[in-house]
């Protein structure tokens, strides 16, 4: 589906709520954006303890610039993920969900960007301290939980799903 500049139902332009929540791209905006703190946060792990067993500065360095992307991807999807979060009927089973997956999602996010802070000075090392690893492994399993939430969000309280077909 191409990308649609009016909203042809009411024929006006889209507001600013709904370019946010991806309207005009025809779906969800925000499974858009998860990708990128995951896959970053994985590889920050990996490289990690991938220097553990071969010393490698480079390793050390990109984990750092992951982080960083990381906390810029983040915050696209806490904007799409708010406004999704707002949308939600106050006391429904789906907002509970929702608002421990924003709950896990941020603590996590706490987690790894507390081993930027600490590791930033120290960049250019061979090796990432263990202190680094125990705050990314403490995040990456709190990360996991909140992302099977969003799961449960999407596939089993249909949160966002559109099930009026594509029209032709």
């Amino acid at each position: 589906m191409p990308i649609s500049l009016r909203n042809r139902r009411e024929d006006r332009a889209w507001n600013l709520k709904e370019w946010v929540q991806g309207r005009p791209l025809g779906h969800p905006s925000h499974p858009l954006f998860v990708h990128f703190p995951i896959a970053f946060y994985t590889a920050v792990l990996v490289f990690d303890l991938m220097t553990l067993i071969d010393p490698n500065p480079g390793l050390v360095q990109a984990s750092t610039y992951l982080l960083i992307g990381a906390a810029l991807a983040t915050v696209f999807l806490a904007i799409t993920g708010l406004v999704d979060w707002f949308g939600m009927v106050k006391g429904s089973s789906k907002r509970r969900i929702a608002t421990w997956h924003l709950s896990l999602q941020v603590t996590a996010a706490i987690f790894f960007q507390t081993s930027l802070l600490l590791r930033f000075g120290s960049r250019t090392q061979p090796e990432a301290e263990t202190s680094w690893i125990v705050l990314e492994v403490i995040g990456y399993l709190i990360l996991v939980v909140g992302q099977y939430l969003g799961g449960v969000l999407v596939y089993e309280k249909a949160m966002r799903v559109s099930t009026g077909g594509a029209s032709d």
